[in-house]
């Protein structure tokens, strides 16, 4: 938790940090969620968006899609995940 707190983070980024497969990644971050809000944090996603078309994913998923459902295209801006104390 102390990583998404220094600022938002990607799970590909955090993956490689904590040298973890990005695959099983996704299970793991939902449990921080779960943890953190449990504890009093506010959680930001900025969910995956597409750069070639704009559509936004939905922000339950904290990996980087394949492709975009809208234009097909693989160039994909990955979400973001923060976790900011409440005040």
């Amino acid at each position: 938790m102390e990583l998404v707190s220094a600022g938002p983070r990607t799970a590909s980024s955090l993956a490689r940090e904590l040298g973890l497969d990005r695959r099983g990644m996704e299970e793991d971050l939902h449990h921080m969620i779960r943890s953190a809000r449990a504890a009093g944090y506010a959680v930001i996603v900025e969910p995956a968006k597409c750069k070639g078309c704009g559509f936004v994913f939905d922000a339950d998923k904290l990996t980087k899609p394949g492709r975009c459902p809208a234009c097909r295209r693989s160039r994909i801006f990955e979400p973001l995940i923060r976790v900011d104390p409440t005040t």
